[in-house]
């Protein structure tokens, strides 16, 4: 099953440097993850596929979820995933913290959207750990702090 990730970001000044490359490479993994995905064809239909779209908003403590919003033509079902922003670029780590929220978001988001999480769980670590210390996953180094 196909689960794509992309960036949105509404607020001024609210964003994290995530590269297109990043988005792509971690699409792959959540794709491979996302193998038992029967609840999710039940839900939805056959052919359809998941996009997380990760924001971010400020005076927010934990991860907020919207969704999903789905496309019947284009066989799409969304979510919108906002990060704490303000928790995330206070931390002595934010892109390990950033990730941290980022992944259990959409953890979060395969349980709502009828996708077993476990695969995830297991990738968690291999996935923090080759985003943060590969230099293609960001647009800027070091991580920005307030």
């Amino acid at each position: 099953m196909r689960v794509s990730i992309g960036q949105i970001y509404v607020k001024p000044g609210v964003s994290f440097p995530f590269s297109h490359l990043m988005q792509r490479w971690l699409s792959n993994e959540l794709s491979s993850a996302a193998s038992d995905s029967t609840e999710f064809e039940r839900k939805y239909g056959a052919g359809f596929s998941l996009m997380v779209n990760v924001s971010a908003d400020t005076q927010i403590l934990d991860n907020q979820i919207k969704g999903p919003t789905i496309f019947k033509k284009d066989k799409d079902v969304e979510f919108t995933l906002f990060l704490p922003f303000d928790v995330i670029v206070a931390a002595a780590d934010g892109c390990r913290v950033a990730l941290e929220y980022l992944l259990g978001g959409v953890c979060s988001v395969f349980q709502k959207a009828g996708i077993d999480p476990g695969k995830l769980d297991e990738k968690r670590a291999f996935i923090i750990e080759h985003i943060c210390s590969d230099p293609t996953m960001l647009t800027e180094e070091p991580w920005p702090h307030k």
